[in-house]
């Protein structure tokens, strides 16, 4: 932020009276200054003529020569005015604010308003710089209520200086100029948008200093395009660009969906920062460059945005390893961690930060998070609320804020298939269709809420249609990774009343089991329930979870139909990620399953034994995103050899696709269309159908 004053004359000016941009010696006579200085009465050069000489300097854009000539003319001239203003101005220039201002405040030299108004602004300047790195300094301190206090005093001297300076003036221009630096720091970014926008309406043109901070601020706004844009313009206007400016530049690349630009910004960051500076002494040992561990945190986050866990892991765990003390690397881990949905592991990693650093932002931050991962509400209201009133312009903080107070609110979501069968009537009949809407209260008492149903199956046989409504209330609980939920649904809830129970655990990362059960299941084939018969179901599911790649689910089941039969299935399934970027995931599912029903001879489609094995490709494409909205398209393609007791083997078929929108933060619709070819009792059956399903908080 050093400011020099241009005034008219050229650099070439200055060259030509000191071509080697040094001074003759001090006991030089008047003519090695030029011709036109003029001898004084004690043998020295002329205190007037050579202090008007120091000041051109000055003004030339030649501080130091303008300083050096300056307290050579003091040296002999005590009290020569012009050189005394240009000694405080030449230091001014130079950023030496500190020793300029006492000069002033001692010798009161008689200049200019406008001189007097730059003095100020320099001044100012010195403060913010000040203001900044106090700022700094308390954040590393964690003393986050006080680190903002010396930049809120920059901000009302800034102010009170525009409000005295000559509008017109470059006093006033530059104090505009660094207002925005100030306003950008104390988060007031929309009042820092404004104030540039009104400096590019007056045709002003803005420092990349300046245009640093306004980029800062258009990032914060979720305005990437505008940020990258003023960001690449500071680049190219600065030889040796911070690491500050060019992460931000990387960060608005991420967010307006630019990766493939931000890959090979970070990939010039990562080489142009080694891990260690050298000295110009090579006898003296190279000191660590702090900014190479900015540069593996960014590496850390950049594998987790485009979907390579594992690779953010191991980033991470070699950054901790490096330095096992270290809040910010022991925070990168527990993020990493639990990208990897090991909240347990996650947990202890976090406790680590927090125990050497408890009042650390991102560490308490990260206790809050993955309190809200291991469903331990106290924990997170505890870490959550006291961080949002500490930071409340903390996006990050902000947005666990929202997740939070969700729970504090009503919540709705629905499913329905609409699907229309050719070739066959044994399953789904000609025409079918289902929708479940489910309302659900505020969490209340910590991890307790209560819901209302509505379940409503149709589906037209060559006999005729058949149709179940049932209506269901109940109450769950969810809280440290286990669940568990009760349930009464019937026709009006007055016929076929029935009770659902259910209980879910994760025993740790790895391992989660589910035991469910339904007296009148809805499970209970259609035609069944046209003929008064009920269901009465039994579940129990185990799910292996190695990572976010992998998965594996074991369920066994059985129905215990009222006509005496008992069917009973077990199925497994294997989900593996085969792709992963940015905007592409990919997964290959494989699958078997087998079922049994003990009474065969039905009036419902009920063969003795069903076998079947089976490969499908599931694809998601993030399409577009901007922040809080989204559209991800959704395909999947499915074949498996199904073997069905009396007719022998089939080919199965699945195709679907569709669309995922994700409307706001908390509320999402999904709609699609698909299609499947399958036999049954040796009829080829092809079915259509469309889905549409929603969920929000109301």
């Amino acid at each position: 932020m050093i400011v020099t004053l241009l005034a008219g004359a050229s650099v070439a000016q200055a060259a030509e009276r000191f071509p080697d941009g040094r001074l003759p010696p001090v006991d030089a006579p008047a003519s090695a200054y030029g011709s036109d200085i003029r001898p004084g009465s004690d043998g020295r050069p002329n205190a007037d003529d050579l202090a008007g000489i120091a000041e051109r300097q000055r003004q030339q854009g030649h501080p130091i020569l303008a300083l050096q000539l300056a307290e050579r003319v003091l040296d002999y001239a005590p009290d020569n005015a012009q050189a005394r203003r240009t000694q405080i101005s030449s230091l001014s220039n130079l950023g030496a604010y500190a020793r300029a201002n006492r000069l002033r405040e001692r010798f009161q030299p008689d200049w200019p308003a406008a001189t007097q108004a730059r003095f100020d602004a320099d001044v100012t300047t010195a403060a913010i710089r000040h203001g900044v790195q106090e700022q700094a300094r308390q954040e590393r301190r964690q003393r986050y209520a006080v680190r903002q206090r010396a930049l809120q005093a920059t901000l009302a001297e800034l102010n009170a200086n525009l409000a005295g300076f000559a509008p017109d003036s470059d006093a006033a221009r530059r104090t505009r100029f660094d207002r925005l630096v100030v306003l950008d720091r104390l988060d007031l970014h929309a009042q820092a948008i404004a104030d540039y926008e009104s400096l590019m309406g007056d045709g002003v043109e803005v420092p990349a200093y300046a245009q640093a901070a306004v980029a800062d601020a258009y990032l914060a706004r979720r305005h990437p395009e505008q940020a990258a844009t003023l960001y690449r313009q500071v680049i190219e206007a600065q030889t040796t660009p911070s690491l500050e400016i060019r992460t931000g530049y990387y960060y608005a690349l991420i967010e307006s969906e630019q990766y493939d630009r931000a890959a090979k910004l970070l990939a010039d960051i990562d080489s142009s920062t080694p891990a260690w500076r050298s000295r110009a002494n090579p006898k003296t040992p190279p000191v660590p460059n702090w900014e190479r561990s900015e540069v593996d945190r960014l590496q850390i986050l950049d594998a987790t945005y485009r979907n390579h866990e594992s690779e953010a892991l191991a980033r991470a765990e070699r950054m901790q390893t490096h330095a096992p003390r270290n809040t910010d690397a022991i925070n990168a881990l527990a993020t990493a961690q639990r990208a990897r949905g090991w909240y347990d592991r996650a947990q202890l990693t976090t406790e680590l930060a927090a125990a050497y650093a408890p009042r650390d932002r991102s560490a308490r931050l990260n206790m809050a998070e993955n309190a809200q991962d291991r469903e331990d509400f106290p924990l997170w209201q505890a870490m959550i609320e006291p961080l949002a009133a500490q930071f409340p312009n903390d996006s990050a903080v902000r947005r666990n804020h929202l997740e939070w107070q969700d729970r504090d609110h009503f919540s709705l979501e629905g499913q329905g298939t609409f699907g229309r069968s050719r070739g066959g009537d044994a399953v789904n009949g000609s025409r079918d269709y289902q929708y479940r809407l489910r309302l659900n209260s505020p969490w209340f008492a910590g991890s307790y809420r209560v819901f209302a149903e509505q379940l409503t199956q149709w589906s037209a046989y060559d006999e005729g249609a058949e149709r179940e409504n049932r209506q269901g209330f109940g109450i769950e609980r969810q809280w440290r990774r286990m669940h568990w939920w009760a349930a009464v649904s019937g026709d009006r809830l007055q016929d076929d009343v029935g009770l659902e129970l259910g209980w879910s655990q994760w025993l740790n990362d790895r391992w989660q089991y589910q035991l469910r059960t339904q007296t009148e299941s809805p499970e209970t084939p259609l035609r069944a329930e046209g003929q008064d018969l009920d269901g009465q179901l039994y579940q129990a599911q185990l799910t292996w979870r190695q990572n976010e790649s992998r998965q594996a689910t074991l369920t066994l089941g059985a129905l215990d139909i009222s006509d005496g039969n008992l069917r009973s299935d077990l199925s497994a399934d294997l989900t593996q990620r085969v792709q992963a970027s940015a905007h592409h995931q990919t997964r290959l599912i494989g699958s078997l399953s087998a079922e049994h029903n003990s009474q065969p001879e039905t009036a419902y489609y009920n063969p003795e034994n069903l076998r079947s094995a089976g490969v499908a490709l599931e694809h998601d494409w993030l399409t577009w995103r901007r922040y809080n909205h989204a559209l991800t398209q959704n395909f999947s393609l499915g074949a498996a050899d199904e073997w069905e007791q009396g007719y022998g083997s089939a080919t199965g078929l699945d195709a679907t696709y569709g669309h995922t929108w994700q409307l706001t933060r908390t509320w999402s619709l999904n709609y699609g269309v698909g299609w499947g070819s399958h036999d049954y009792e040796g009829e080829r059956e092809k079915r259509w159908f469309g889905q549409l399903g929603f969920e929000g908080v109301l």
